[in-house]
């Protein structure tokens, strides 16, 4: 049995063992208990599968639309705390590039957007590569709302009012341009008639949302991202060539150092999708790089072999 055969049977190995112990504990435990231990056993599977290499990648986050009631960035600010903390708690090997950081890339803050509204993922995408990312997330908070509903059995059925908030989150991957991830997450609680019917009960409403419902909803929400960003490989961009001299948008800060060895892939063809969204379509491998001196965000190279290497293309860590 070769090297390679013998680590993919030990990980599947380790792999059911954690989800056996899992199904074990499910049955011993209360659902707080078992729904953490969920957690963890997913977090512990996704560091088994993810690729490997020492790079770290870079993920930036862009501030979330506001399509709510409540027409402020409070709250937004708000919920993009709780969901930076839980990404950064899941995955401490990326490098989160979020708003109020010194560099935040200009392009996030306000997203290029089709004529539909959609975000415009071509042009999202070609922004992220020139700035190093290696996923971006962007994402809405679609919708709160208050509903009531008589709940109880018979004649002792009773009024019940509740807070529901429905937040959409999406992961562009920079090397094609297609998302990694596409969802909806939405929470309710139950609140307080007598904050209906304060004379402030838009705050008491926020106040409900920002304690406790954002942080529920960022705990799936920050899994789910993390799950998504980690077990896609790096990947690094070429943002031109001068002379003998290629330029990286990425560096130091990443992991790479004077000396490593990069394949490099034509990635510039691109898919016409629907709703007039365009794909990067990978290639084929055109040559190899050689890293020569790093900053802590871009790397200087120069070619080892092959024919075309140009701005635009991509790069990965050769094995």
């Amino acid at each position: 049995m070769s090297k390679t055969t013998k680590t993919h049977v030990v990980t599947r190995y380790h792999v059911a063992a954690i989800l056996f112990l899992s199904l074990i504990l499910s049955l011993t435990t209360g659902c707080s208990t078992y729904s953490s231990m969920e957690r963890k056993t997913k977090r512990m599977v996704r560091n088994l599968r993810a690729p490997d290499s020492d790079l770290k990648k870079r993920i930036g986050i862009a501030l979330f639309e506001n399509k709510t009631a409540f027409a402020d960035t409070e709250m937004q600010q708000s919920f993009l705390i709780d969901l930076t903390e839980k990404i950064m708690s899941s995955c401490p090997n990326v490098l989160l590039e979020k708003p109020g950081d010194s560099g935040y890339p200009d392009f996030l803050v306000k997203l290029t957007r089709k004529a539909s509204g959609r975000i415009d993922n071509y042009d999202l995408v070609k922004s992220g590569r020139r700035s190093g990312l290696n996923s971006i997330v962007t994402g809405a908070l679609n919708d709160v709302r208050v509903d009531k509903r008589k709940e109880g059995i018979w004649w002792f059925k009773d009024i019940h009012h509740y807070v529901q908030v429905q937040i959409v989150a999406e992961v562009y991957d920079t090397e094609t341009g297609a998302k990694l991830l596409d969802e909806s997450f939405m929470r309710e609680i139950e609140i307080d008639e007598s904050d209906l019917e304060s004379t402030d009960a838009d705050a008491e409403i926020k106040a409900y949302i920002k304690d406790d419902i954002f942080k529920h909803i960022a705990v799936d929400m920050g899994e789910k991202i993390c799950n998504a960003v980690v077990l896609d490989p790096w990947t690094g961009y070429i943002t031109s060539t001068v002379d003998d001299k290629i330029i990286l948008s990425s560096g130091e800060r990443v992991g790479i150092k004077p000396g490593d060895i990069f394949e490099v892939y034509n990635i510039t063809d691109t898919l016409q999708g629907v709703d007039g969204h365009q794909f990067f379509i990978p290639g084929l491998k055109t040559g190899e790089i050689k890293i020569t001196a790093v900053y802590p965000d871009t790397a200087e190279a120069v070619h080892i072999s092959g024919q075309d290497i140009r701005a635009g293309f991509t790069v990965r860590p050769k094995d």
